[in-house]
């Protein structure tokens, strides 16, 4: 499993000129939302920036950067590119004043290039290598972070399963503390009270019936037991998420079923460890 925040750094050189490659990934719940920073002369490697980061991150909110970290490189102003564009944007916008076409055209990012660094295609393998080997990098954080995340969530689910055996023998009690009680009533009532014994019996296996929560302790651990299977599945987030759902929901409904203050203070407890489980699979991928 993996967790969905993480962040690395790398520093590298490439013909005298030093760069660092700066990762952070957040949790989103809108997928995969990329941004690119990097000098205006690596314009052209943002696609295949954007492709591999597509392909290996999957989710998350992705912050990526490339800082050049040479103090004495020069930039160069490409005066026919820069020509080119002013007669364009005229054409587009012929009424539109000298000085806004120009400072248009000098915002363009193809128009400045490094004096000092040519940005042959050699050079765009060796860049587009260290990125790559920065976002495995990140990769192996988000599955470092991921098993923690892991063992953090077993533990609530598995104080879960626990708690629904104590209720198991706290079951047996309430029960018979409800039967005691019933027929202690009966006594009160008997001689001075005329039913119908058939229609009581039916009457008392519905009482019985409403309050029991056998069925519901039974989903609940096949719900755990599913659940420990699926963490063992990659990029499971949003089924596991599901899962939390449905134990929420069987929860809820042993404490509406039960009508008992020690079995509340049970589900209060499981309310608690599925609660915290849910916020923890937000950061999960």
């Amino acid at each position: 499993m993996f967790s969905m925040t993480g962040y690395t750094k790398k520093d590298f050189k490439i013909d005298n000129l030093k760069f660092s490659i700066i990762i952070k990934s957040l949790n989103s719940t809108k997928g995969l939302d990329i941004s690119i920073k990097a000098p205006r002369y690596l314009f052209d490697l943002e696609p295949a920036i954007k492709k591999s980061i597509d392909k290996l991150l999957l989710r998350g909110k992705i912050d990526f950067r490339i800082i050049e970290l040479t103090n004495d490189k020069k930039l160069t102003l490409d005066l026919k590119k820069l020509r080119r564009h002013i007669k364009m944007l005229k054409e587009v916008s012929p009424d539109s004043d000298s000085g806004q076409i120009l400072n248009a055209a000098v915002s363009l990012p193809d128009i400045f290039s490094a004096s000092s660094f040519k940005l042959t295609t050699d050079l765009k393998k060796k860049l587009l290598h260290y990125v790559d080997v920065s976002i495995l990098d990140l990769v192996n954080y988000r599955k470092k972070e991921g098993l923690k995340l892991t063992r953090e969530i077993k533990l609530y689910i598995k104080n879960i399963k626990n708690i629904t055996k104590k209720l198991t023998l706290l079951e047996k009690k309430r029960i018979q503390y409800k039967k005691d009680k019933l027929l202690k009533k009966l006594k009160s009532i008997q001689g001075t009270v005329n039913y119908d014994t058939s229609r009581l019996e039916q009457e008392m296996i519905y009482y019985f019936e409403k309050y029991d929560i056998t069925e519901e302790k039974v989903r609940l651990g096949s719900h755990c037991d599913f659940f420990f299977d699926t963490l063992k599945e990659k990029h499971s987030g949003r089924k596991l998420s599901f899962l939390a759902q449905e134990i929420l929901r069987e929860i809820n409904t042993i404490g509406s079923k039960a009508n008992n203050f020690d079995v509340q203070k049970y589900v209060v407890e499981m309310k608690e460890y599925i609660e915290k489980t849910k916020e923890q699979l937000q950061n999960i991928l």
